[in-house]
């Protein structure tokens, strides 16, 4: 019996870091049918809430792209990161999109309040991206 407690609660564990890695992978820049996949989970996301993603906290903003990002099958973080480290065309408007988004929490904030919502690396790539769009 207590083998097979053991042998369930460590396929339970495998089974969610395998489904937490998954999430956690980055959504692919400059892909427009990616796009239409977080613009689907925006509008499904955004039903669950009573106001606009515009009209909450910062807070609130990056607890609902974690969540969009989650339902698109990608990591908001991930994400974040790894469009800082790409090579971004800020003439591109796919690239454009996805910044903008991305950027949704720390609109309002200044770079020393970015703590608040974000960890140090990814206010390094808020700060990086804010410098393409400026």
């Amino acid at each position: 019996m207590r083998n097979i407690i053991y042998l369930a609660s460590l396929v339970t564990a495998l089974l969610m870091s395998a489904c937490g890695e998954a999430v956690q992978k980055p959504a692919p820049l400059g892909d427009y049918a990616v796009l239409e996949q977080l613009a689907d989970a925006y509008r499904s996301t955004g039903e669950q809430y009573p106001v606009q993603p515009q009209a909450m906290t910062p807070n609130g903003r990056r607890e609902f792209l974690d969540r969009l990002f989650a339902q698109a099958g990608y990591g908001y973080s991930a994400t974040l990161l790894a469009v800082a480290d790409s090579e971004v065309a800020v003439t591109n408007q796919d690239h454009r999109d996805l910044v903008d988004l991305l950027l949704l929490p720390a609109r309002g904030l200044n770079d020393t309040d970015l703590a608040s919502i974000y960890r140090a690396d990814e206010q390094q790539a808020v700060q990086r991206l804010r410098g393409l769009y400026r």
